[in-house]
């Protein structure tokens, strides 16, 4: 099932970045208000939302796993990597940006960055992860992407996408370095089962 998952959310990645532009997209840059503070909060925002925190969560996943001589971080330094490497598909989608810019649109840099540190840290926390650590990823994620469409980096559907391609290749690579057997390792558990006295 996972991988049905995995291949349903590639897909959609895909097809997503053809069009050069969705109808969505226009709807929403026309239509988001971007009064003076926002832009200010939004570019201090994709400051810290971006690779900043997707090269120091590599930074210091690298330090630990060498530290520790642990394979499972190293694993999880590799699924992190290959995360953000669907940046990297961009040369192929091609979009333009909303404003004049020297990178392709699609997918969103930033978002694919936030989204990368979220995924991998759910799989490192594996079984024992709560709700506030993905609802925390989730934030991050849409408070980052929305920062970018309100500065008019991106279009929303290259922040969609960004999900869905850091997410679907996420579960390929987790699947394939063995850090998951099936997506029942990623669904958090609401209540912490009781210790035995």
């Amino acid at each position: 099932m996972t991988r049905v998952i995995a291949a349903v959310l590639v897909i959609s990645w895909v097809l997503l970045g053809m069009p050069e532009v969705t109808g969505l997209d226009m709807w929403v840059h026309d239509e988001l208000p971007r009064p003076d503070w926002l832009r200010v909060a939004a570019f201090a925002v994709s400051l810290v939302l971006g690779p900043t925190i997707g090269w120091a969560f590599a930074a210091v996943l690298f330090v630990l796993a060498w530290r520790r001589r642990d394979l499972r971080l190293w694993k999880a330094l590799a699924l992190h990597a290959l995360c953000c490497a669907t940046l990297l598909t961009r040369w192929l989608f091609d979009r333009v940006r909303p404003i004049e810019y020297h990178l392709p649109s699609y997918p969103s840099g930033h978002t694919v960055a936030v989204a990368s540190v979220g995924f991998t840290i759910v799989v490192l926390f594996g079984r024992g992860v709560i709700w506030p650590v993905v609802l925390s990823a989730v934030l991050a994620v849409v408070v980052g992407g929305f920062a970018r469409v309100v500065l008019e980096m991106h279009w929303v559907t290259d922040v969609i996408g960004a999900v869905l391609g850091v997410t679907g290749v996420g579960l390929v690579a987790a699947l394939a370095l063995g850090l998951v057997t099936s997506g029942r390792e990623l669904v958090p558990h609401l209540v912490r089962p009781r210790r035995r006295p």
